[in-house]
């Protein structure tokens, strides 16, 4: 009898390699030919199961951000306010190595959105989410008395969003000067700067 492949595994395999292509070898290497060498597999197999490279490409990027996102959902449970901003806020950081090949991955995709809507639609809807996750956060900080009453909510949006950003091209372009331990206190620092008195929070 012939294997039974399953479909969602192997597509799986290939954006994996995909990954690892693009953080060994950058965007534009990212071939359907050196992906498929990757996975250990044919350009045709491959062919069965994507469309074409712009199809690898998306849902490459796509898998990556949910399981981002699934990591902040598990992360943040049972957590409100600054606690759960916390928790979301170091699964988005290029801590440990998977999230530094997240960060590679996201990297890579910058400089190629500017000519590619598609890609570029796919990273302004997964901006969008990350920013609700992230407001929603706030706002129960503040309902719950945890923000200093001068915090402008929106504009703390914008910096977390820009940390992570700025933590994921410094780790991707000198991993040895952006260290885990500088990153977690780089965002302490700033949650801290936001908060109210300790003790009022207690």
């Amino acid at each position: 009898m012939p294997k039974i492949v399953d479909w969602e595994e192997r597509r799986n395999l290939v954006l994996a390699a995909t990954w690892r292509v693009i953080a060994r070898d950058g965007l534009t290497r990212a071939t359907i030919r050196s992906i498929a060498a990757e996975a250990g597999l044919s350009s045709g197999i491959i062919q069965h199961y994507f469309e074409d490279k712009s199809d690898i490409l998306s849902s490459a990027l796509l898998l990556s951000h949910s399981r981002i996102g699934e990591r902040m959902v598990r992360a943040s449970a049972g957590l409100k306010g600054l606690e759960a901003i916390r928790a979301i806020m170091l699964e988005a950081m290029p801590l440990e190595e998977a999230q530094l090949l997240e960060a590679q991955i996201e990297v890579s995709f910058w400089g190629h959105v500017l000519d590619n809507p598609a890609l570029r639609g796919i990273l302004r809807t997964e901006y969008d989410t990350f920013w609700e996750r992230l407001s929603d956060e706030l706002d129960n900080a503040a309902a719950m008395g945890e923000l200093k009453p001068d915090v402008d909510t929106a504009q703390v949006v914008r910096h977390l969003i820009v940390i992570v950003d700025g933590l994921s091209a410094d780790r991707v372009l000198y991993p040895v000067k952006v260290e885990p331990e500088q990153q977690v206190e780089l965002l302490d620092a700033y949650l801290e700067s936001i908060a109210r008195d300790r003790a009022l929070r207690e």
